[in-house]
């Protein structure tokens, strides 16, 4: 009886949805040649694989039923999936973020247990019905094992950074579930969606422990963004823009961040009566929206969730950077070395016009006056202080360039924050 308890109290983190429900169309898919790896390890998942697979083959073949997929943030791949279910007709599992979010303690302290408790409740209570299901449904591609799977996809970019920098969900759940094939036992095909690589080369040794797959996809290239665009545009031909304009000012941005460009672009056009009497080009919207940092893309939090650690160099006790890792007093010389190392450190970070742009808003809108006086302070090649270097170590990024120009850049953002504050009445 507890343990029913228990089961029951697992559902409210899931969310479960039939196939029939799922309202996707292929149309809305921007198709990868990865995308083929993911739907023919599925067929072979969904059929009876050792009547599928050759003899010379089958002794390899051990599948757990997991696959784990690096891809942008960004992209499509949760809409690929759904369509997946739909065409498949398999149930489909997601995270209820809303309820976890509730109480986010219960669910990371615990979240393989949580899974694994789910889905044997969702075994025990479904399978005289699947079976029954079953056996009143032809599937002349798959055979009618198919009909008892179902996808349970775990998509880290829902979680907030903080979850994985202080619990580790993957490694966690590789060590909990090392070498087992609980997932296909019970019928479940578990997609975990990664979107920070350094977690996939953290763990590197032992995904194979639990995965049967790992597939990298890519960043769309401009060849790939010309034809997302082309696309919309030969099923929009209402709606005029240069590609070539677009696809170059927008490298590393994903399907989901395009499609919202367009979006935002054709919105704004039509609250401009007078250009909309006249044209529906809208090129320079776009470029515009671009350029102001109207519209932020998925390559922006790629770059914070990958730099997560980087900055925060004086918490290490073994690091050159820290005042506090050697005992007693420091020469002068020692601190002027510590501060040539500290900017040889981030000297070379390559961080791309339009985040640095961020970068520097978010450095001005909080601490605008003391950053000044410590670009003064690199112009004169003082030597920086404990205090000084601690705030640098939040913006390393103002190591990059010349004080001239760092400061220039900064007081640029602070501009921009306080026209921001004045529109919305903070002034």
């Amino acid at each position: 009886m507890e343990r029913s308890k228990e089961d029951l109290n697992q559902v409210k983190y899931f969310r479960i949805t039939s196939s029939t429900e799922i309202n996707i169309d292929e149309a809305d898919i921007f198709y990868r040649k990865k995308y083929n790896t993911i739907i023919n390890y599925l067929k072979i998942i969904l059929t009876n694989f050792e009547d599928t697979v050759s003899v010379d083959y089958l002794r390899y073949i051990n599948p757990k039923g997991c696959l784990l997929i690096n891809i942008n943030p960004g992209s499509d791949i949760e809409f690929y999936l759904k369509l997946i279910s739909k065409n498949y007709q398999l149930k489909l599992i997601e995270l209820n973020y809303n309820e976890i979010f509730s109480n986010p303690k219960d669910f990371i302290d615990d979240f393989p247990i949580v899974i694994e408790e789910f889905i044997i409740n969702q075994s025990n209570k479904n399978i005289k019905k699947e079976i029954s299901q079953q056996s009143s449904i032809e599937n002349n591609n798959l055979g009618d094992s198919k009909n008892n799977f179902k996808i349970l996809i775990f998509n880290e970019r829902e979680f907030p950074p903080y979850f994985f920098t202080e619990k580790y969900f993957l490694s966690r759940f590789i060590n909990y579930f090392k070498n087992s094939d609980f997932f296909i036992k019970n019928h479940t095909i578990l997609i975990w969606i990664n979107n920070c690589y350094d977690d996939i080369l953290a763990n590197q040794n032992k995904i194979y422990y639990i995965f049967d797959l790992f597939i990298k996809i890519p960043i769309l290239d401009n060849i790939e963004r010309q034809e997302l665009l082309k696309n919309f545009s030969e099923n929009n031909p209402k709606i005029v823009f240069d590609i070539d304009t677009i696809v170059e000012k927008t490298q590393d941005w994903e399907v989901e961040d395009l499609s919202q460009l367009l979006k935002v672009g054709i919105f704004k056009h039509f609250l401009n009566s007078e250009l909309n009497n006249l044209s529906n080009e809208i090129t320079d919207i776009l470029v515009n929206i671009i350029d102001e940092g109207e519209f932020i893309p998925s390559s922006a939090i790629k770059y914070k969730s990958n730099k997560r650690t980087y900055i925060n160099v004086e918490q290490s006790e073994d690091s050159p950077f820290n005042v506090n890792s050697k005992k007693g007093m420091i020469s002068l010389e020692e601190q002027e070395k510590i501060t040539t190392d500290y900017i040889n450190h981030f000297q070379n970070e390559n961080i791309s016009e339009f985040m640095l742009e961020q970068l520097y808003e978010d450095a001005a809108s909080k601490n605008y006056n003391e950053l000044i006086i410590i670009i003064e302070k690199l112009s004169k090649n003082e030597v920086l202080e404990d205090n000084d270097r601690k705030l640098l170590g939040k913006y390393p990024f103002l190591l990059n360039e010349h004080p001239k120009m760092a400061q220039i850049r900064l007081e640029k953002g602070k501009k921009r924050i306080d026209q921001i504050k004045k529109v919305f009445g903070y002034d």
